[in-house]
């Protein structure tokens, strides 16, 4: 069979099953009627991966982006140290999730229910301003930077963009994105990589955009990864300032390691699949995707 084949047969095994989607609802549906109870929540939704299609069987975190009241967020006139206020929602959600694991991460409160099995990410937001982008005014929102302080984002600003680009490659950047999510959950040890990055990188540099296949694309995204040595990326829509490839510099470092091997195999197998050589293309990209890459797909 083609080596196209087999990785639309891939793509279709890494889509998320229902079964989590059940689990994601479920799971929302109690964290907000908590949160309810000790905060003036103002808005409640889904954002990240499994929001724009991304997401993979799993392997994705649920982003959940809730925005409470400026009054829930200030102390005495200014603005509470971002890192606080997560740890007042974690008391919160304690007190009805006993025996849970909760663990601040960044700029988000990590739930993993069943023993890990299907963990939620709630990123904290507070309502800033209105922002124009492409002619159009779109809400923004102040969510823990990690550090503190507060980051300036609009997930309707970065659904837009991102959007765009995925129709402009005609559905190949989404299921690409998903492709190199599954390819670092297949390393072992499995490797970090920031979802959001990928979509951004690959959206600002039109790497999907063209006739092109997926064996291009993914090397194609492997190339960037690679000359850009997995470095932060500025924020192409300029609200969140700098987007890393990873959460930590030892993470980016085994990163840009794991991604400059796997560049050199993904360009033997193209240039296998391009000299008609299909089972060494294959060969290849089951190297790459470390033996579940799929060879009679």
């Amino acid at each position: 069979m083609i080596v196209s084949n087999s990785f639309l047969t891939l793509i279709d095994r890494i889509q998320p099953l229902q079964g989590e989607l059940n689990h994601a609802d479920s799971h929302t549906a109690t964290i907000e009627a908590r949160l309810e109870k000790c905060f003036q929540i103002k808005k409640f939704g889904i954002i990240g991966s499994h929001s724009r299609g991304t997401a993979i069987r799993t392997f994705s975190d649920v982003d959940l982006f809730v925005v409470f009241s400026r009054d829930d967020a200030r102390w005495g006139g200014r603005y509470i140290d971002s890192k606080t206020f997560v740890n007042r929602v974690k008391s919160c959600l304690a007190g009805r999730y006993l025996g849970t694991v909760m663990r601040r991460d960044l700029q988000a409160l990590v739930v993993k229910f069943s023993a890990g099995n299907y963990p939620v990410d709630i990123v904290p937001a507070f309502f800033e301003g209105m922002e124009e982008a492409g002619g159009t005014k779109f809400p923004t929102y102040c969510i823990p930077d990690g550090s503190g302080a507060w980051l300036i984002t609009s997930p309707a600003v970065h659904n837009k963009f991102i959007s765009e680009a995925n129709q402009k490659s005609g559905g190949k950047l989404y299921r690409t994105v998903q492709l190199l999510k599954f390819w670092s959950a297949c390393r072992i040890p499995s490797i970090s990589i920031n979802s959001f990055h990928l979509e951004l990188l690959l959206s600002s540099e039109d790497t999907c955009v063209g006739i092109k296949s997926y064996s291009s694309c993914v090397t194609d995204a492997f190339r960037l990864l690679h000359e850009r040595q997995c470095r932060p990326l500025r924020d192409p829509t300029k609200l969140s300032g700098i987007v890393a490839a990873a959460k930590t510099e030892q993470q980016r470092e085994n990163l840009f390691r794991a991604v400059e091997l796997s560049y050199v195999r993904s360009m033997k197998a193209l240039n296998a699949e391009l000299n008609g050589r299909v089972a060494n293309s294959k060969y290849f990209w089951n190297l790459v995707f470390n033996g579940r890459f799929p060879l009679n797909g």
